[in-house]
């Protein structure tokens, strides 16, 4: 019997940051864990000292944070004294953006498809769910064995054009995912 997952993730979490010199980071903020930035878990404190004001630890040095302004989705913070700039944005709207600019800059054929006949026994994630490289989307079964398709890229699932019970042909589209390069 395959594994059996119940997988959404907190997407109001998840959102990108771009330095006005163009340095982009994927910052995802859980509640119960450090934050990841870049894909690295980093064992940083957050201490609300005052309104916007924060102090915070990391590899063994302090850190003095100030939120001095915050416009729409820009935002300046003063680090120790020094300040950054950055654009501040959600995952859907930094993708958003890129469809609406027309930058398709390295747009991949991101669909999966069926590498053998089956049919499909579950459904991990759903529309507009973000999905990172090898997590699970659906379980296809052949042949009595249940083989777990999984994400080739990090994205967004753009469009699941199978459901639970149905079966599939070989090479039959199964998932598009809508790639993001951060």
């Amino acid at each position: 019997m395959g594994t059996s997952y119940k997988y959404r993730r907190d997407a109001s979490r998840l959102f990108i940051a771009v330095r006005d010199n163009e340095k982009r980071f994927k910052i995802y903020l859980p509640k119960e864990s450090s934050p990841v930035i870049n894909g690295n878990e980093l064992d940083i404190d957050f201490v609300e000292q005052e309104d916007f004001h924060y102090a915070f630890e990391w590899k063994g040095k302090h850190f003095q944070c100030e939120l001095v302004s915050r416009d729409q989705n820009k935002a300046i913070v003063k680090v120790n004294g020094v300040e950054y700039k950055y654009s501040l944005e959600s995952i859907f709207s930094y993708v958003r953006r890129g469809m609406i600019a027309g930058v398709v800059d390295k747009e991949i054929d991101n669909s999966i498809k069926a590498p053998m006949p089956g049919k499909i026994v579950d459904l991990f994630l759903g529309e507009g769910d973000l999905v990172n490289v090898g997590e699970p989307i659906l379980t296809l079964e052949a042949m009595k064995m249940q083989n777990e398709i999984s994400a080739e890229c990090n994205g967004v699932i753009r469009k699941i054009r199978v459901v639970k019970g149905q079966s599939v042909m070989k090479d039959e589209l199964l998932v598009e995912i809508q790639s993001i390069d951060v």
